[in-house]
């Protein structure tokens, strides 16, 4: 379905050359969840902006049914970490809005926000203003929205990042069964390995500097799947070993100079040598 081929995409920062993604090629088929998982500045958003049309490769094209991308299209809604919704309108009124200006009939519009509404289990706050629900309301609303346009692809770019651990936790478990009973083909981007591993039926690793593919993993557990699945555990583990290597270049470059990584998980004192001569 979409078919990324040798995308790179490069800046200029203080004199500095930043080279977000390199060499990335990846085939992603009708259906799948795919993660895109690693440390800032590994280039997940760079590319999820690229897939969307909101940004253009400095090398490389991106295919969507054998057809180049040059551009945002109907194909592809994007949903970001703010839900951007517009506080003037209701909830209803929100996700009505896209389907007003690609000229949806009026019967096709109320049956199509009233599904989706009752899909995200906001059917009755649908005539509430967005300063009266809570955040992660709004990201359902939000998401709502998204689905109303039917489209083939659905890009999230860290839609739960900014919620509190519970509400998090609920919206995953929501976008798990809205994912499955819809078929859609999802694009998320996290930097959160529990979250990848739940919602993702394939993880993409990613390396930095520059921002590559470092490893694809497939996660063959059964949907719906919980943090204390000890499946999930077991792969979450494996995943944030591999990802230790990205993390420690990041703080290298973001901490000063005193900074280190500390091998051990004990804290120690050091003025305490308490058994060093035995």
């Amino acid at each position: 379905m979409l078919e990324i081929k040798s995308i790179k995409k490069a800046y200029n920062r203080n004199g500095e050359k930043i080279t977000p993604i390199e060499n990335i090629d990846l085939k992603i088929d009708r259906g799948e969840f795919i993660c895109l998982l690693g440390p800032s500045g590994c280039g997940k958003s760079t590319l999820l902006n690229i897939i969307s049309g909101l940004d253009n490769p400095d090398s490389g094209n991106i295919y969507m049914n054998g057809k180049k991308i040059k551009g945002p299209g109907k194909d592809r809604i994007v949903m970001f970490q703010d839900s951007g919704l517009f506080p003037w309108l209701t909830v209803k009124e929100n996700i009505e809005f896209g389907l007003r200006i690609n000229n949806f009939s009026d019967t096709e519009i109320e049956n199509r926000v009233n599904k989706y509404l009752r899909m995200v289990h906001l059917f009755r706050f649908k005539d509430s203003y967005i300063h009266e629900i809570s955040g992660g309301m709004r990201q359902r609303a939000a998401l709502a929205r998204a689905l109303a346009l039917d489209s083939e692809v659905l890009l999230m770019d860290e839609p739960f990042s900014a919620l509190d651990s519970q509400t998090k936790t609920l919206l995953q478990q929501e976008l798990q069964k809205i994912w499955w009973e819809t078929g859609k083909t999802v694009i998320f981007v996290t930097h959160n390995v529990e979250e990848a591993v739940l919602l993702g039926t394939r993880i993409i690793l990613m390396g930095t500097n520059p921002g590559r593919i470092k490893r694809e993993i497939k996660v063959d557990i059964s949907i719906p799947r919980k943090p204390a699945d000890r499946n999930v555990r077991y792969i979450q583990e494996k995943i944030i070993e591999e990802l230790k290597e990205e993390v420690e270049k990041v703080a290298s470059k973001e901490f000063d100079e005193e900074w280190t990584i500390e091998k051990d998980t004990i804290l120690h004192s050091p003025d305490n040598d308490l058994g060093a001569n035995i």
